[in-house]
C-alpha cells in the first residue's frame, strides 16, 4: 500500500505531552506520515515539525464553553426578589430629606404633611430594603447550594449538557480534519472521539478506507475532582467513553490494569492493548553537564533531597509531602513543576510552605526537556509520587515512576493500587498511605536509611525496566496499525528517534509562491520601494506592502492602506488581514518595532512575530531612525544636540523607548526569528548585531544627468523632515546671509508632498541634508541620485559602512565656508555630484536591498 497516513487529536498544546510525541515519532519511524493536531495555547494558529511529525495547533474561541458558563453565572446571580440598589436607597433618603426641608424652611400644613409621608415612607423603603437584602442573600446561597446539588448528582448525565468543550474542540478541529489527508485517525484520551468517529464515518461514506484508535490515557471513571471537574462533569466523560468506544477500530491504554477495566465496564469483544507510558530506559542517564536538581536547588551532596516531577494539582499530592516536611528536619524537596512554576497552583504549594516555615527546604523548578528528566534528578536522593486516591490513580504507573528509576533512585509513593504493587513486587522504595502526612514522614525516613541498599539492588537488577522500555511499547503501537491496516503498513526502524533528537521548527512555505509581506508603517514609502526593489531583483518573488494612515499631509502609496484608527482597534479589520497572511505570505519583514496585525496577537512585535514564524513565515525586523537612534549617540557624534527644543521629548524619555524597543529586539533575536535590518548606516552602532538596508530610490524618477553647476546665482534648497534634526535654523541663517550678498537663491520647504519633491530637487543646484545627526538621510540620497551638489554632516563610521557616500561634509559651524568654498570651486561640486550619483546607483537603486533581503530572509 502507499505510504500510511495518520492524523493523532490532542486537547492540548502537546509541548509537554511526552506520551503523544513518542507515540508520533514512533509511527513515523515506521514508515507513516504522521500529524498531530493540538490546541493553540499562544492563542494563534502554528504549524510546526517535531522530528519527521508535522504538529498543527488551533486555537480555540471556547464558544459554548464560555455560554455555559455565563449560563451558570446568571442563575447563580439571578434573584426572585431583586434588592435595592444603593444608588436607589440614597435617592430614597434624599428625597425624603429635601421634603423636611421645604417644610422647615416654608412652613405650611400641606408641606408638613408631605414630610411626614416622605419620612415614613423612607424609613419603610429602609426596612424593606435591609429585607429585601436579606431574602437577596438567602436566595443566592439558596441557588448556590442547587448548583452544589446539581453538579454532585451523576444521573442522567450528558456530555453533550455538561462538557460543551468537547463541541468547540469539535468546530475549531473538524475543518482541517476535513482538509487533510490520512487513513487513521488517533484520538488521544476521551475528547475527540466523536470528532475522529464522525470523521471515519464521512470517509467510509464516500467508500474510502478509514479506521480509528482510541488512546486511553486514564480511567475516566476515577479522574479526580477539581474544579471545574465536578461528580457530574466526570460522569458525562464517561457518557462520552461509553458512547463512542464500541466504534473505535482499536483501543489502547497505559497499564494491563486498566486494560481490564476497560474491557469490562465497556463490553469491548477484546482486551485494550497495552502501551505503557515510560520513558526511553536502555543506557546509563547519568549526571550531564548543565542537568543537576541538585545543584539548582542549592542542596549539599551531604544533604537528603526528595523530589517530586510533574504537573501540579491537589490530585497529585504534593502537599502531603511539604506538609511532611517539618517532621523531616534536614530533609529538602525539589518540585519540578509541569508545565511552569508560575501557576496559582504553584502559588498555593509556596504559601503552604511559608506557613509551615520550610521555605527554604523546598524547592520549586522549572521543567526540562523529556528526554532529560532522569539525567536532571538523578543526583537526588528518593523520587515521590504522593498521588491522592482518585480511581483513575488506582490504576496508573505514571511516566515518572520509570524515569526516577531509570536514574536509579529509590522511590516513596502513595497506597494507589498499581504503583503501590509495583513498588512493594519489585522492593524498590516505601509506599505510604495516600493524604496521611505522618506516614508519609515515617516512610521517608525509612527510604532514606534504605536508599543505598535500593540504589544497588535496582542497579543490580537491569532487566526490571526492560518490559517497560519504550522502544518495546513503540513496537507493540505499530502491531496495532498493522493488525488494522495491514502487515506491510509499518516497519520496524534501524533507528528510533528520541524526544532529544529532536526540536521544533517551524513548516517553512516552500511548497507555495514566495511573497515577502512588508508593513505596517511603509515610512516615507521605504516599505513599497524595497517591496518593488524585491520583485524587480529577485525573480519569482511577489510583495504585499501594508502602510498605516495616521492622516497629515504626507502620504505614501502602498498595496494596503489601513486608517490608524482601524489598524489599532479593529478587530474585524486584524482578523481578516491574519486570513489574507495566512493564505499568501511566506516571509515578512516587520517593519519599526510596532505590531503587524493591530492588536490581534498583542502589543509589542515579538509576539507578532512569534505567530508568523508559528505559521512557517519567515520573519525579519527592520528599524528606523525615527525608532532607534540614541540621542546620547547622536550627541557624542557631534558635539550639537539635535532634541535641544525644550518643548521637545527629553533626552530620557526618547532613551527610555529606545531601551525598550532594544529589550524587544533582543527578544526577537533569542527566539532566532530572523535578521534586524536598520535603514540608515549609523543605526548599525546603535542596534548591536544589525545589517545596514539601505534605503531605495527608483531611478526612474530621480535618475539624471548631474547637475552643470554653471549658474551664476546657484539655487539651494533646504526640505527637512525634522528641522530641529535638520539643523534648519544654521542653514536658514548662512543661506539668507549669503541670499543677501547675492550668492545663491536660497529656498526652503516643510511638509513637501511626494510628489512635489523631485521638481523641487532638480530645481537646485545644491541640496543641503542634515547637519547634525552624523548621517544622511533620504533627502540627501535623492538629491544624490538626481546628481546634485549635497551638503550634509556625516561622520566617519557612517563613511565606512557606506564607501563612497558623494555628501560633502559640514556641519553648523563649518556650513558657510563649505558653501563658500563649492561656490568658488565649481568643479569640486561637480566631481561631489558625479560622485553621489554613482554613490545611489551602487547603493540606493533597489538591487544591492534586494540582494540583502533574499540572502538574509531566504528569499527563493
Amino acid at each position: 500500500m502507499d505510504r500510511l497516513r495518520v492524523l493523532m487529536l490532542v486537547n492540548n498544546d502537546i509541548r509537554h505531552d511526552t506520551r503523544v510525541m513518542k507515540s508520533a515519532l514512533a509511527l513515523a519511524d515506521g514508515g507513516a506520515q504522521v500529524t498531530v493536531i493540538g490546541y493553540g495555547s499562544q492563542g494563534y494558529p502554528e504549524h510546526v515539525r517535531l522530528g519527521d511529525v508535522e504538529i498543527h495547533r488551533v486555537p480555540l474561541a471556547w464558544r459554548y464553553q464560555n455560554k455555559a458558563l455565563e449560563r451558570r453565572e446568571r442563575f447563580l446571580e439571578g434573584s426572585l426578589v431583586p434588592a435595592t440598589s444603593p444608588a436607589d436607597r440614597r435617592a430614597i433618603v434624599r428625597r425624603s430629606r429635601l421634603r423636611i426641608s421645604e417644610a422647615a424652611e416654608l412652613g405650611g400644613r400641606e408641606r408638613r404633611a408631605r414630610a411626614k409621608v416622605a419620612e415614613a415612607g423612607a424609613q419603610a423603603r429602609s426596612r424593606l430594603s435591609r429585607a429585601q437584602q436579606r431574602l437577596h442573600e438567602g436566595e443566592k446561597d439558596l441557588r448556590g447550594r442547587v448548583l452544589q446539588w446539581h453538579d454532585a448528582r451523576t444521573e442522567f448525565a450528558s456530555w453533550r449538557r455538561s462538557i460543551p468543550a468537547i463541541d468547540d474542540y469539535e468546530v475549531a478541529y473538524s475543518a482541517l480534519v476535513n482538509s487533510l489527508d490520512w487513513d487513521v485517525i488517533h484520538a488521544h484520551d476521551m475528547h475527540h472521539m466523536g470528532t475522529a468517529a464522525r470523521a471515519v464515518a464521512r470517509r467510509c461514506a464516500q467508500g474510502r478506507p478509514a479506521w480509528w484508535v482510541y488512546d486511553a490515557h486514564e480511567y475516566v471513571a476515577g479522574l479526580a475532582l477539581s474544579p471545574p471537574r465536578t461528580a457530574r462533569v466526570r460522569a458525562a466523560s464517561v457518557d462520552l467513553e461509553r458512547e463512542y468506544i464500541g466504534l473505535a477500530n482499536a483501543v489502547l491504554t497505559v497499564t494491563d490494569a486498566l486494560a481490564d477495566e476497560l474491557q469490562r465496564a465497556h463490553g469491548l469483544p477484546a482486551r485494550p492493548a497495552v502501551v505503557y507510558n515510560s520513558p526511553v530506559l536502555d543506557g546509563d542517564p547519568g549526571l550531564r553537564e548543565g542537568l543537576d536538581v541538585r545543584a539548582d536547588c542549592g542542596v549539599g551532596a551531604d544533604e537528603p533531597l526528595l523530589v517530586y516531577s510533574g504537573g501540579i494539582t491537589v490530585a497529585r499530592g504534593v502537599q502531603t509531602a511539604i506538609s511532611a516536611l517539618p517532621q523531616l528536619p534536614g530533609v529538602h524537596l525539589a518540585v519540578v513543576c509541569v508545565p511552569t512554576t508560575r501557576t496559582t497552583r504553584v502559588q498555593a504549594l509556596r504559601d503552604l510552605a511559608t506557613r509551615l516555615e520550610v521555605t527554604d527546604r523546598v524547592h520549586f523548578l522549572e521543567p526540562v526537556a523529556p528526554d532529560d528528566v532522569s539525567a536532571y534528578l538523578a543526583s537526588a536522593d528518593v523520587g515521590t509520587i504522593p498521588l491522592v486516591h482518585f480511581g483513575s490513580h488506582e490504576f496508573a504507573l505514571a511516566n515518572k515512576l520509570f524515569e526516577y528509576l531509570h536514574a536509579g533512585m529509590p522511590l516513596l509513593v502513595s497506597d494507589c493500587r498499581a504503583q503501590a504493587e509495583f513498588v512493594t513486587a519489585q522492593g524498590v522504595g516505601e509506599v505510604h498511605r495516600a493524604e496521611d502526612v505522618d506516614d508519609f514522614a515515617a516512610a521517608a525516613r525509612r527510604v532514606l536509611d534504605r536508599a543505598p541498599q535500593i540504589r544497588r539492588h535496582i542497579a543490580q537488577t537491569p532487566d526490571m525496566l526492560a518490559p517497560y522500555d519504550w522502544h518495546r511499547q513503540s513496537r507493540v503501537l505499530r502491531d496495532v496499525y498493522r493488525s488494522l491496516v495491514g502487515e506491510d503498513a509499518l516497519v520496524e526502524p534501524t533507528h528510533a528517534t528520541d524526544l532529544s533528537e529532536v526540536t521544533e521548527e517551524p513548516c517553512w512555505r516552500t511548497d507555495r509562491p514566495t511573497v515577502l509581506g512588508i508593513g505596517p508603517t511603509n515610512a516615507a514609502g521605504q516599505g513599497l520601494a524595497w517591496g518593488r526593489a524585491v520583485e524587480a531583483h529577485v525573480p519569482g518573488v511577489r510583495a504585499s506592502v501594508l502602510g498605516i494612515d495616521a492622516g497629515g499631509p504626507l502620504r505614501f502609496d502602498a498595496d494596503e492602506t489601513v486608517p490608524l484608527s482601524v489598524f489599532r482597534s479593529n478587530p474585524r479589520w486584524a482578523a481578516e488581514f491574519a486570513e489574507r497572511i495566512d493564505a499568501d505570505w511566506t516571509h515578512a519583514l516587520i517593519e519599526a518595532g510596532r505590531p503587524l496585525v493591530g492588536r490581534r496577537y498583542g502589543r509589542t512585535f515579538v509576539k507578532h512575530a512569534d505567530a508568523l514564524r508559528a505559521l512557517g513565515i519567515r520573519v525579519g525586523l527592520v528599524m528606523h531612525g525615527s525608532d532607534v537612534r540614541s540621542p546620547a549617540a547622536t550627541t557624542r557624534r557631534t558635539r550639537f544636540s539635535p532634541f535641544d527644543d525644550p518643548l521637545e521629548q527629553s533626552t530620557y524619555e526618547l532613551e527610555a523607548r529606545r531601551a525598550f524597543l532594544l529589550q524587544k529586539i533582543e527578544a526577537f533575536r533569542q527566539v532566532g526569528h530572523g535578521p534586524v535590518f536598520v535603514s540608515a548606516p549609523d543605526l548599525v552602532a546603535d542596534v548591536p548585531g544589525s545589517i545596514w538596508l539601505p534605503q531605495v530610490v527608483d531611478l526612474d524618477v530621480w535618475g539624471e544627468e548631474p547637475v552643470a553647476f554653471d549658474a551664476d546665482v546657484p539655487v539651494v534648497l533646504h526640505v527637512p523632515s525634522d528641522p530641529r534634526v535638520a539643523g534648519s535654523e544654521v542653514a536658514d541663517a548662512v543661506c539668507r546671509g549669503l541670499e543677501a550678498e547675492g550668492l545663491i537663491d536660497y529656498r526652503r520647504h516643510e511638509n513637501v508632498v511626494p510628489a512635489a519633491m523631485p521638481a523641487l530637487v532638480k530645481g537646485a543646484d545644491v541640496v543641503i541634508d542634515h547637519l547634525r545627526i552624523g548621517s544622511y538621510g533620504r533627502r540627501a540620497i535623492e538629491a544624490m541620485a538626481a546628481g546634485r551638489v549635497v551638503l550634509g554632516h556625516v561622520v566617519d563610521e557612517v563613511r565606512a559602512t557606506a564607501p563612497g557616500c558623494g555628501v560633502l561634509e559640514a556641519d553648523p559651524d563649518t556650513l558657510e565656508d563649505v558653501l563658500r568654498e563649492v561656490l568658488r570651486d565649481r568643479e569640486a561640486g561637480r566631481r561631489a555630484a558625479l560622485a553621489g550619483a554613482a554613490f545611489v546607483r551602487e547603493r540606493h537603486d533597489g538591487a544591492f536591498s534586494a540582494r540583502l533581503l533574499a540572502d538574509h530572509l531566504e528569499l527563493r
